[in-house]
């Protein structure tokens, strides 16, 4: 758990839809090959406030090059604000807040290619930043 002023990305993974325990699957799309999901964990000490910069990449470590067909969409990319939208508040009083986010991502046609996730959050102030990878996987 972070401190009062700090946040930070605690978990990314990929996972097989539907599952019913989210844990890291190193080939989520298996044996249909259909979609995966991928899950962003993060968590913020209750004096962490206002925006922040969210930026999920994916990159084909196969080929070595970006994976731009695996990005996911909002609200695992983008502009978010601290407190708002998919952040759910833990602890009484306020100790910190937790954000859980899932987000289907459609199976590429590279078949048989290792791909790795990561996540970047950058409060607009500059003193918050936290870098996180997922484990390798393969997508069938």
């Amino acid at each position: 758990m972070p401190n009062f002023n700090d946040a930070e990305i605690t978990s990314l993974y990929v996972s097989e839809e539907g599952a019913v325990h989210d844990i890291q699957d190193d080939a989520p799309n298996a044996p249909g090959g259909g979609p995966f999901r991928v899950t962003l964990e993060m968590v913020a000490g209750g004096g962490v406030a206002g925006k922040y910069h969210l930026i999920t990449t994916c990159s084909d470590l196969t080929d070595t090059k970006e994976a731009p067909a695996l990005n996911p969409g909002t609200p695992l990319n983008g502009i978010g604000d601290f407190g708002g939208a998919g952040w759910q508040p833990n602890g009484a009083p306020l100790t910190h807040s937790v954000f859980n986010k899932s987000v289907k991502v459609a199976a590429p046609k590279d078949k048989g290619h290792v791909y790795r996730y990561t996540a970047a959050l950058r409060h607009d102030n500059g003193q918050i930043v936290s870098i996180r990878q997922s484990d390798p996987f393969i997508l069938l």
